[in-house]
This record gives structure tokens, sequence and C-alpha cells, in this order.
């Protein structure tokens, strides 16, 4: 399943939303806020500073950005694998990078 140029500009300004989103959080966060969307993303990554989890999501946003931007066939594949996404997980995270089975496991 290759994406059409609809269905890449609805997943783009998906994605750009979500950037919007999360740039928001982060200037909330660097002003010594502790916003209630910031729990679920922190969850995610224990350990790890706010605005580093912040960071680290926003520049997933802009790689797979660029890569629609490009016309880069490697967005809607697993970075490890190069398994195709699902156009609903798509749909979901347009930033999604991994398969199912790597975004569980890790890297093979």
């Amino acid at each position: 399943m290759r994406l059409d140029s609809a269905t890449l500009a609805r997943l783009r300004r998906h994605l750009m939303h979500r950037g919007q989103a999360l740039a928001t959080l982060l200037a909330e966060v660097l002003a010594g806020k502790r916003p209630p969307q910031l729990a679920e993303l922190l969850a995610q990554k224990p350990g790890k500073r706010p605005e580093d989890v912040l960071r680290l999501a926003l520049a997933q946003i802009e790689d797979r950005r660029r890569l629609i931007d490009a016309g880069d066939d490697r967005y809607g594949r697993c970075d490890v694998c190069a398994a195709e996404l699902t156009l609903t997980t798509l749909a979901e995270m347009p930033w999604a990078d991994r398969c199912v089975t790597h975004a569980i496991f890790g890297e093979a």
C-alpha cells in the first residue's frame, strides 16, 4: 500500500497538529508548569526529564514531516525492517516509525 497525495496531506496535517500540541506542552514545561497531558507521555519514558521526552517526540514528528515533504517512501514504513505500516496505524499515529513487532519488542 503506497499512500496517495490526499492521504499524505491529511496525515501531514494531523502530524503538524500533534507537533503544535507538543511544542505548547514543551513551552509550558520550560515555564515551570506541569500540564496534566504530560503524564501520559512521561509514563512511556520513565526516568527521563519531561523536556527531554517532549524534545524527542518533536524530533520524531519533524523526521516524519521531512519524509512526507521530500516524497520519501520511507514514510509509512518501519525504520527497522521496512515493513509497511497500516493506514489504520498511520491514521492514529502519523508519527509512527516502527511496526508493531519493533515498537513492542525493540530492534531485532
